[in-house]
């Protein structure tokens, strides 16, 4: 990014070895994360959805993008077993699904208080190894940001690292059978199926840590850096949000796509799950994104908390990892996203030891919410 982004600084001190396959996931705002040990400072863009259904049934089950509907009448169901309130009724496209979760969201207006707060999962798999065994972990860190509304007071963090857990069952058996190491080698994974130099890196948790950060741009649209107050004056209606983020369109590249249609989803679908808005500017973006090209729907979804909601993707090709699927995880009852993951959709360079559906790493949002009360010290 162009701009001096606080945010940015802390994912770049992340040490290289721990990115996951194919580099960090595109990352077109800032991140919603902070430092928790040196090992963990992560530059990962929530990348998240679904694990139940692997890719080759996502891909049966998606729906072409259909626009020239009207939008769904409202009605709800009763809250889902994992915790969160999902349709009777499920929308047979993406784009019905879209504007249903963009109804829901104009309800959700913004409460008083100095300042807001978001709780948030985050999770990237890496390919590690003990003895002769290599398999994948999954190295998670909790986050809980303090965001300053009026962009006076400074930012605080509180973030925990949650230790490194093996990925699926196979993984598990492997970790097991090497005797189930509280140290593991983490390396960059090769085409080979070997890892390059590697490091010797815990899978144990840790404490959580607090610490400051300007709150001056703190997340980013595009490569411009912007405040939550800059967050909070975005347009409502999806024309005028359209007309606001292109004016930040500047060719991409980088992490960002250089297709401007490619670019404008990348910077929306953030306003959803990255960026904390206001319920009716979450709701521009969810109709903004209706009208792209690419998005398509997974029918119903769980993310890595067992929460069901309805999913939609949309693919991205990376140079370095192949293509790559993002996968979104909607709560249309409320219009919130539950979480964004990553997943392979076609193997190469970094990732082509992977198999197509491996999880790349996720962000969940566990929760988002306005006080008056005083951060941690």
């Amino acid at each position: 990014m162009k701009h001096t982004d606080v945010m940015k600084s802390l994912a770049d001190a992340r040490p290289a070895r721990l990115d996951p396959p194919g580099g960090p996931a595109p990352l077109p705002f800032a991140l919603t994360t902070a430092p928790t040990a040196a090992r963990r400072t992560r530059r990962f863009r929530p990348a998240t959805l679904i694990p139940a259904a692997g890719l080759a049934a996502a891909a049966v089950a998606a729906v072409a993008i259909n626009t020239g509907g009207p939008a769904p009448a409202p009605g709800g169901a009763a809250p889902a077993p994992g915790g969160s309130a999902t349709e009777a009724v499920r929308p047979p496209t993406a784009a019905q699904l879209l504007l249903t979760a963009a109804e829901r969201s104009t309800r959700d207006t913004p409460a008083a208080g100095r300042y807001l707060i978001v709780r948030t999962e985050s999770g990237s798999v890496l390919t590690v190894r003990s003895g002769t065994s290599t398999y994948e972990m999954t190295d998670r860190t909790a986050y809980e940001i303090w965001l300053s509304r009026t962009g006076q007071e400074a930012t605080r963090t509180v973030s925990q690292d949650l230790g490194m857990t093996p990925l699926t069952p196979a993984d598990d058996a492997a970790w097991r059978a090497a005797g189930q190491p509280g140290t593991v080698l983490v390396g960059k994974p090769l085409p080979t199926g070997d890892l390059g130099p590697a490091s010797p890196v815990s899978t144990s948790g840790g404490p959580r840590q607090t610490s400051t950060l300007d709150s001056r741009d703190i997340y980013a649209l595009g490569d411009a850096g912007v405040s939550v107050p800059d967050l909070e004056k975005l347009p409502a209606d999806p024309a005028a949000l359209r007309s606001a983020l292109l004016k930040h369109f500047d060719g991409g590249g980088g992490d960002l796509p250089t297709d401007r249609e490619q670019w404008l989803l990348s910077v929306a679908t953030g306003l959803i799950t990255d960026i904390p808005v206001s319920g009716p500017v979450r709701a521009a973006a969810f109709r903004l994104i209706a009208g792209l090209p690419g998005v398509r729907l997974l029918g119903t979804v769980t993310d890595q908390r067992g929460r069901q909601g309805d999913g939609f993707a949309f693919t991205a090709a990376t140079p370095a990892g192949g293509s790559i699927e993002r996968r979104f995880i909607i709560d249309t009852a409320t219009g919130r996203a539950l979480g964004e993951e990553s997943h392979v959709l076609r193997p190469a360079g970094a990732t082509a030891r992977l198999k197509p559906g491996t999880l790349l790493g996720y962000t969940l949002v566990l929760a988002q919410q306005t006080t008056d009360q005083t951060p941690p010290k």
